[in-house]
């Protein structure tokens, strides 16, 4: 099928221009895209690591501060005091104990310390209506009587505690850590309890930054957040949370109310991420890296906004697209008028040819210029100059000179 020179260049050309964009969409786009998708995920893998070593730092040196203070030789003193041991009795009647400990609790920063005895009745607490309460049926106190160390999940406080306001509230999240006095037979004597402020965790997660929308946050067993949501406003604003998102939401699709990929991953107890995204407990598309704690039963989990992760990428993207759609309408405007420009007097020769070729030789292609075309248009009009001169040479005798010859 003939086809115009004009629509050859055309394709040529639109050829030549999009090869470059087939290019970079079938090979440059996805390799740049897979590096960036492993950097995103390497920067969520650190985040998680590094907030797991902290955690479970802070927790062992909140265990250190309970094992600390029931070594404490006048811990000790107390309990054999409070056995009837006349001599410690007299001993401790002389020392202001109660100051000593109010300082102690402070040393170690703990929102709330008390020491109960074998039979669990407190005998010394920071919160002075502790003491004399029996704390028995505890499940902190059953263990650490048995000489085992506790500590407790983050559960809503069941006494009013100083929440993050510095008001005392009840519900607010809170954690145990109990240690158990030995004496120097190594016979339990009783139990230290530290009530640990937890808001310390929270403000780890918060202290690294992914990004605008990055965040890091802590779940239980049961899929709840265990520190503060970076858009708790948010949540407050929709009504899916009333003070504070810790032990309050649900980490969850709130289309589906089905628990996030990353938590249910997260809670089966392995480590792993998602590079494609998911959707967050807000609905978002978010990349996701998650681990597992099983010494504490709760999961760490870091994600960013899928917009903000690959954003950079899709607008270089669509900035390339677009200026590789400018310069195709102008390759396309360019490849028409250069086109006629070259099919013109190709066209115009190739008429002139035909019309010689009919016979009439007489016609000239009228073409003049210092390129192919021009030698092309002078090399037809030397072939019509001799087809016109062979012709008049060939052409018949007169007939009346034929007819005297006869």
């Amino acid at each position: 099928m003939f086809k115009p020179t004009k629509s050859k260049l055309s394709i040529f050309f639109l050829v030549l221009t999009f090869l470059p964009l087939i290019v970079m969409r079938l090979v440059v786009y996805p390799i740049t895209f897979q590096a960036l998708k492993d950097e995103i995920i390497k920067n969520l893998e650190g985040a998680v690591r590094k907030q797991t070593e902290l955690i479970t730092k802070w927790m062992e040196e909140r265990t250190a501060d309970a094992q600390l203070i029931a070594n404490n030789p006048l811990v000790l003193l107390i309990m054999q005091s409070v056995a009837g041991n006349a001599e410690h009795t007299d001993l401790l009647k002389n020392l202001e104990t109660i100051k000593y400990f109010d300082y102690l609790w402070k040393e170690y920063g703990s929102i709330e310390a008390f020491i109960a005895d074998r039979e669990g009745v407190v005998r010394i607490a920071s919160r002075k209506e502790l003491v004399g309460a029996n704390i028995s049926a505890k499940d902190y106190f059953r263990s650490s009587i048995k000489g085992a160390f506790f500590t407790s999940n983050i559960i809503p406080s069941d006494v009013p505690i100083e929440n993050e306001s510095g008001m005392l509230e009840a519900g607010v999240p809170t954690m145990l850590v109990s240690a158990p006095i030995k004496d120097w037979s190594n016979s339990v004597v009783g139990m230290v309890t530290l009530r640990i402020d937890v808001s310390e965790i929270n403000t780890m997660m918060q202290n690294i930054h992914i990004g605008k929308t990055g965040e890091t946050y802590l779940i239980n067993g049961y899929g709840y957040m265990l520190t503060e949501s970076k858009f708790a406003e948010d949540l407050k604003g929709q009504h899916r949370i009333t003070k504070r998102s810790a032990l309050e939401l649900k980490v969850a699709n709130p289309l589906t109310d089905v628990m996030t990929k990353g938590v249910s991953e997260c809670l089966k107890g392995s480590e792993g991420f998602d590079a494609d995204g998911y959707s967050d407990y807000r609905g978002v598309n978010v990349i996701g890296f998650w681990r597992w704690m099983p010494d504490y039963g709760w999961g760490v989990i870091a994600e960013i906004d899928v917009n903000e992760g690959y954003g950079k990428l899709y607008e270089l993207r669509d900035y390339i697209l677009f200026t590789f759609g400018l310069v195709a309408v102008g390759v396309i405007i360019v490849a028409f008028f250069l086109g006629k420009k070259i099919s013109a007097p190709i066209s115009y020769i190739t008429e002139t040819a035909r019309e010689i070729a009919g016979g009439r030789y007489h016609v000239r292609a009228h073409y003049k210029a210092g390129d192919e075309i021009g030698e092309l248009a002078g090399a037809i009009n030397k072939m019509a100059e001799t087809l016109e001169s062979r012709s008049q040479m060939s052409e018949p005798t007169n007939p009346s000179k034929l007819q005297g010859e006869i």
